[in-house]
């Protein structure tokens, strides 16, 4: 069974950040002495991504279809950043009723869940990348409605 995209985008966000701690680390125990200021950046961080992440588990399947909150994945591509995003988007602003299998306008709101996740944002033309934080919608839950109650 092929993995999710949100368990890719997981395992490539632990990944750096397993790389970048490790990288620190090495910074740390070997200082470098400081490029000179006419000196162009140089990158010396190498970081392989495969393009296939073996699964050791099934998954969840298709909870986005079955969840009472509904929801469809839209692909966030970003030509500098790394990794491709796959993104939650409520299928409506109402859940659907357990009983009825109809949506419920009345007291329950479908609500996107976000989580921040790691990505790399490639910084000029070359191949220096910056590591920074992204909110993305990972999936969507049902909520009590609002109600003005005075």
């Amino acid at each position: 069974m092929k993995p999710r995209p949100s368990i890719c985008t997981l395992l490539v966000c632990c990944s750096v950040l397993w790389v970048l701690s490790c990288s620190s680390l090495r910074v740390r125990a070997h200082p470098s002495p400081p490029p000179p200021s006419s000196s162009p950046t140089i990158c010396d961080a190498r970081l392989e991504i495969p393009s296939v992440f073996p699964s050791s588990f099934e998954g969840s399947g298709d909870v986005n279809n079955r969840s009472l909150s509904p929801w469809t994945w839209r692909t966030s591509m970003v030509k500098n950043r790394i990794p491709t995003i796959y993104e939650a988007e409520c299928s409506s602003s109402f859940c659907v009723s357990p009983k009825s299998g109809r949506i419920d306008g009345h007291n329950l709101n479908s609500v996107p869940i976000y989580q921040d996740i790691l990505v790399l944002q490639r910084q000029g033309s070359g191949r220096c990348y910056k590591a920074m934080y992204q909110r993305v919608a990972v999936g969507c839950t049902c909520v009590w409605a609002k109600t003005n109650q005075q």
